[in-house]
C-alpha cells in the first residue's frame, strides 16, 4: 500500500506538488496529481505545500489500538518530540502515552547514541584509508533517494541502521521479538522504513506526531493533565540532540568548525540534489557526508509548523543539555556496552529508476504544442511544477504531465478564444441585422407590390380626369390652381408608386461582364445636364487594376446613381463628390466610394440609412426608398454597403461587390 497518495476530489491543479517533489514522482491525469509510489520517497514535503489537504499519508492509528489491545506494546519517542509538542512537560507526555496503553516509553535517542559508535570507527577507517566519502544513512528518505535516482553513491552510503531500527532491536532484544513496538516521530518516510526486509525486524508501527494527537482525541486522553512520568531504560545521552542540524556530529564528538574539509553537512532537498550531483561525478573530497532530507527532524513534514522554527530547535538543545546533567553517565555507558551486540549495520540495494529521455526533435515537437517555438519564448516560470519548460516536455514525454498544464500558454489561448468569441458574436450580431432587415425588405417588398398595382390604376383615372377638367377651364378661372395642385400630388404619388414596384422587382438579375468605369461615366454624362449638379464638382479615380465583374449592369447604374444624386442633395449650396473604385485582392473583392463634403448625417441616423421610407428631405422631395433600393441591389449581387459620416465634414458610402460573383438570388420579395 502506498505511504502517500491524492485524494483526487480535493486536487485543484494547483501544481505545488510537482514543485516541492525533489523525486518528481507526481504524475498529472485529468488535471489530477496523483502520486507515483514506485517513484515516491515518501518525504512528506507534497503533504506540507498542498493547501487543499489533497494529500494522504497512510494511517497507523487502527494498527496501534490493535496493539493496545492485544499485548505488550512498547512507544519508542523520537528525540524531536519537545518541539513537537513545546507546551507539554516530558513527564506528563511520558504519562499520556502509558494512559494510552502503552506498557513501556522509551526515547530512541539511545539508538543514535548507539549508533555513533559504529559511524565513528567508518570515520576513523575513512581518514586512513583516503577513500570516497561515506553518505549518513539515518534519513530513509535520502537512502530511498540514493536508491532510486542515484545508485552510482550506494557504495557510497553507510551501511548503518536508523536511531529508530537500533532502538527498536534493543526494545525487542530487552523484552522479546512478541511485543509490539510503535516508533512515534515527525516524519512520513519512516512508514516506508518499516517496509523494508532489511529492518522491518525492528519496527512494527510508525505513528506520526499528528497521528499521536488523533489517538488521544479517539482515547479521551489530556497530556496535561496526565499523570507525570519518566522514560523506561534505557536512558540517552547526547543522541537527543539529533533533530536538529548538525545534532549527529555533535552527538558523535565530531569536529563541527567550518574549516574542517573532511565533513560535509547540508540538508533541504534543492541542496542536496546539487550536493549528490557532485558527488556522483566526483567533484568533491572528503571523509563524510551528513544529509538530512528536512532543516533537522524538527523541520519534518508532519510537526506541529505553527511553532516557531528557532523555539522548536531551542526546545531541543535546553531538554538536551538538562537530560545530559540528569543522565547518569556510567549508566549510560554501561547500557551501550551491554548491547553492544545489537545489529546496526545493514545493507542497501540499488534500484534505479532510468525513465526513457526524450530527444531533441521530440523536446521541440511538444513545446511547439504550447506554442514555444524559440528558446526566448520558454519563460520557465514554473507554474507547470517544473523548474524549466524542457524539463516539463520531457515529463508530458513520459507520461507524467499532461499538454494543459502551461499557464501562460493557457491564458493566451484562453485570451485568443474570448477575442473569437467576441468577434463571432459581432458576426452574428451583424448576420442577424442582416436577417431582420433582408426580412423588413420582403415582407415591405410584397406588401409594396400589392399597394402599387392597387393604386396604380385609380391614379391614372385622376390624372385623365384632372386633365380633362383643366381643359374645360379658362385660364383666368381660379380653381384652375386647385386642378394643377391635384395634378402634381397625383404625379408625386406616381412616383412614389414606381419607387415601390423598383423596390419590390423580384425579376433575376441579367449578369454579365461589366467595366465599372464605363457605368460611372455614363452615370456622370447624364448628371452634369441636372441643375442639381451645376455647383457640385465630381472627381473620379477608378484604379486601371479593378477587373472587369459580372453585374446587372441597368440595376448597378441605378445604385450609382442613387448615391449620387444623394450626394449632391446632401450639397445645397456645392461642393465636391469623389468617387473611387480599387481592387482588394486579400478578400477578392473591388471597392467603390462615393465621398462628399456636405452636411453630413447625425449619428442617430446612420443605422436607419437603409430602411424603407426613411428620409430626413422635406416632405415631396424624397419617398425614402433610394437607399433600400440601392441596399436591395447590392445583396443580389452578394455585395455589402456602409456609410460613414461626420456632421458638418460630409460622408462616404463604401460599396464592396465581389470579383467573382457567386450564385444570387432576391432577397426581396421572396
Amino acid at each position: 500500500m502506498p505511504v502517500v497518495w491524492t485524494i483526487e476530489e480535493k486536487c485543484k491543479r494547483c501544481y505545488s506538488c510537482i514543485r516541492e517533489c525533489p523525486a518528481k514522482a507526481i504524475k498529472v491525469e485529468n488535471g489530477q496529481a496523483k502520486v507515483i509510489e514506485e517513484r515516491c520517497l515518501a518525504c512528506g514535503h507534497c503533504v506540507n505545500v498542498c493547501s487543499q489537504k489533497a494529500k494522504a499519508v497512510l494511517n497507523g492509528v487502527d494498527n496501534t489500538l490493535r496493539f493496545l489491545k492485544q499485548g505488550e506494546t512498547i512507544a519508542m519517542l523520537a528525540p524531536s518530540f519537545p518541539a513537537a509538542y513545546p507546551k507539554i512537560e516530558m513527564g506528563k507526555l511520558i504519562g499520556a502515552l502509558r494512559e494510552s496503553g502503552f506498557s513501556r516509553v522509551v526515547e530512541v535517542a539511545f539508538g543514535a547514541d548507539l549508533i555513533n559508535r559504529a559511524y565513528l570507527k567508518m570515520v576513523n577507517d575513512k581518514n586512513n584509508s583516503g577513500n570516497r566519502p561515506f553518505i549518513t544513512s539515518s534519513c530513509p528518505a535520502i537512502c530511498s533517494l540514493i536508491e532510486k535516482y542515484f545508485p552510482e553513491l550506494i557504495g557510497d552510503l553507510a551501511p548503518i541502521v536508523s536511531p529508530m531500527v537500533a532502538m527498536g532491536r534493543v526494545v525487542k532484544k530487552m523484552y522479546g521479538d512478541n511485543v509490539k513496538v510503535v516508533f512515534i516521530g515527525p516524519c512520513t518516510a519512516k512508514k516506508t522504513e518499516i517496509m523494508d526486509p532489511e529492518v522491518r525486524d525492528s519496527t512494527d508501527e510508525v505513528l506520526t506526531f499528528q497521528e499521536l494527537t488523533e489517538l488521544w482525541d479517539i482515547l479521551h486522553i489530556d497530556p496535561q493533565t496526565a499523570r507525570w512520568s519518566d522514560f523506561d531504560p534505557p536512558i540517552a545521552y547526547l543522541g537527543s540532540i539529533y533533530p536538529i542540524s548538525g545534532g549527529f556530529l555533535r552527538s558523535a564528538g565530531l569536529p563541527l568548525d567550518i574549516m574542517n574539509k573532511e565533513v560535509i553537512l547540508t540538508e533541504g532537498k534543492e541542496h542536496i540534489l546539487r550536493l549528490f550531483e557532485c558527488l556522483k561525478n566526483q567533484e568533491i573530497r572528503a571523509s563524510m557526508v551528513d544529509v538530512l532530507f528536512c532543516e533537522g527532524c524538527i523541520n519534518g513534514p508532519l510537526i506541529d509548523k505553527t511553532v516557531n522554527y528557532f523555539t522548536r530547535k531551542q526546545k531541543i538543545v535546553q531538554y538536551t543539555a538538562a537530560h545530559r546533567q540528569s543522565t547518569n553517565y556510567m549508566e549510560w555507558k554501561s547500557a551501550l556496552e551491554q548491547f553492544k551486540d545489537v545489529k546496526v549495520f545493514r545493507e542497501f540495494t540499488a534500484k534505479p529508476l532510468t525513465p526513457l529521455m526524450p530527444t531533441e526533435k521530440q523536446v521541440r515537437l511538444i513545446l511547439e504544442k504550447i506554442e514555444k517555438f524559440a528558446s526566448s519564448d520558454e519563460l520557465n516560470c514554473r507554474a507547470c511544477g517544473y523548474d524549466t519548460c524542457r524539463e516539463y516536455a520531457a515529463a508530458v514525454f513520459q507520461g507524467l504531465a499532461e499538454d494543459d498544464m502551461c499557464l501562460p500558454y493557457l491564458i493566451e489561448k484562453q485570451q485568443r478564444m474570448q477575442q473569437e468569441l467576441k468577434n463571432s458574436l459581432a458576426k452574428l450580431a451583424e448576420a442577424q441585422e442582416q436577417l431582420i432587415q433582408h426580412e423588413k425588405l420582403a415582407s415591405i417588398g410584397q406588401l409594396a407590390a400589392g399597394v402599387a398595382h392597387e393604386v396604380n390604376n385609380p391614379l391614372g383615372s385622376i390624372m385623365l380626369y384632372a386633365h380633362l377638367v383643366l381643359q374645360r377651364m379658362e385660364e383666368s378661372d381660379s380653381r384652375s390652381s386647385d386642378i394643377k395642385f391635384i395634378m402634381e400630388e397625383a404625379k408625386r404619388c406616381q412616383k412614389i408608386v414606381s419607387g415601390l414596384l423598383n423596390f419590390s422587382r423580384q425579376g433575376k438579375l441579367r449578369l454579365k461582364q461589366h467595366n465599372i468605369r464605363n457605368i460611372i461615366n455614363k452615370m456622370i454624362t447624364a448628371l452634369k445636364e441636372q441643375k442639381l449638379f451645376q455647383n457640385v464638382e465630381i472627381f473620379v479615380n477608378i484604379a486601371d487594376s479593378v477587373p472587369e465583374i459580372s453585374m446587372d449592369g441597368d440595376q448597378m447604374y441605378q445604385v450609382f446613381l442613387n448615391l449620387a444624386l444623394n450626394a449632391a442633395e446632401a450639397m445645397p449650396n456645392g461642393g465636391s463628390l469623389t468617387i473611387t473604385a480599387r481592387p482588394d485582392f486579400e478578400t477578392n473583392r473591388v471597392v467603390i466610394e462615393f465621398m462628399d463634403n456636405g452636411v453630413g448625417i447625425p449619428k442617430e441616423n446612420l443605422s436607419k440609412m437603409f430602411t424603407p421610407f426613411f428620409t430626413t428631405k422635406q416632405i415631396g422631395k424624397g419617398t425614402g426608398l433610394g437607399l433600400p433600393i440601392a441596399y436591395g441591389i447590392l445583396k443580389m449581387h452578394k455585395g455589402n454597403i456602409q456609410v460613414k459620416s461626420n456632421v458638418g465634414l460630409g460622408s462616404v458610402f463604401i460599396i464592396d461587390l465581389p470579383m467573382v460573383t457567386e450564385t444570387v438570388q432576391s432577397f426581396v420579395g421572396q
